[in-house]
């Protein structure tokens, strides 16, 4: 260790960890010092230190070793990893990914180990979530990382409703489209209003910018899936059994292209006084 080498945060070592633990097969890595090994040439090749030879006698700053090894901990805590080498040798200090942490890594492109990198990654491409969505969804992934998959379902949903809700209300107010959306009434389950909702905006899509409109139909889906975790068809619990995590995983992803959808349709239809429309529906 040298307390001279550059330090690096929290996020850039884990990022770092990740990419080394994805090509473990190729690279080796199957305990903790050669994960430290392999860290700290990846770091010297990063960082571009051009002025000296990134090889074995490569050191880390103390405090990047120390955080290497509680960022293995947080993805075994999160079931990303597993501890031993095989069933016959189950023990510290070997480790290798999980069946779900290989499957989340590989298909996930939205990253986080807690709430609040959970809520930025969020933030970065829907930023006008309403308090309402924001509560649900922290404790959405609370709930996931303690386990309680049904229940962090049930949040996402709730989360999505309230998303979806904000859109249809826009809909309906809006002056030049709200005649479109003005039959789906308030006494309709949620699932019958996403059916409605996702008829009612046909005639219109094709004088909406497209920018607006693509991936509609796969939001629509999410939010669908969302409800159909945890609720029948009328709306009321189902009794569900719990979902598998990585399930849940990739719901609290799909969550984030969802809600940019949903933003971006919302500011689209709120626009004023621009009736581009001459037809009746």
């Amino acid at each position: 260790m040298n307390w001279d080498q550059q330090e690096h945060s929290y996020e850039e070592l884990r990022e770092v960890v990740i990419n080394i633990m994805l090509d473990a097969n190729n690279n080796g890595v199957d305990r903790f010092e050669k994960l430290l090994d392999k860290t700290k040439l990846e770091l010297c090749q990063q960082d571009e230190l051009g002025h000296r030879h990134c090889d074995q006698a490569t050191q880390l700053h103390p405090n990047d070793a120390e955080l290497v090894l509680e960022i293995v901990w947080d993805l075994f805590r999160q079931g990303i990893v597993t501890l031993g080498l095989s069933a016959s040798n189950p023990g510290w200090p070997w480790l290798r990914l999980s069946r779900f942490g290989e499957y989340a890594l590989q298909h996930g492109p939205y990253r986080f180990h807690n709430k609040t990198e959970f809520l930025k990654a969020l933030r970065s491409g829907a930023n006008d979530l309403s308090p309402d969505a924001v509560l649900y969804l922290r404790e959405a992934v609370g709930a996931f990382y303690a386990n309680c998959l049904l229940s962090s379902c049930v949040m996402l949903s709730i989360a999505a409703e309230s998303e979806f809700l904000r859109l249809l209300d826009v809909a309906r107010s809006s002056k030049t489209y709200g005649k479109y959306f003005s039959r789906i009434g308030d006494g309709l389950s949620v699932r019958a209003k996403v059916s409605r909702f996702a008829e009612a905006i046909k005639p219109i899509l094709t004088l909406l910018p497209k920018s607006e409109t693509d991936g509609l139909t796969d939001a629509l889906s999410t939010l669908q899936s969302f409800i159909r975790t945890a609720r029948n068809e009328s709306g009321q619990p189902s009794g569900a059994n719990p979902p598998s995590r990585d399930q849940v995983y990739v719901y609290l992803q799909l969550f984030i292209p969802f809600a940019e959808r949903l933003m971006r349709l919302r500011r689209e239809l709120a626009e004023p006084d621009y009736p581009r429309l001459v037809c009746t529906p």
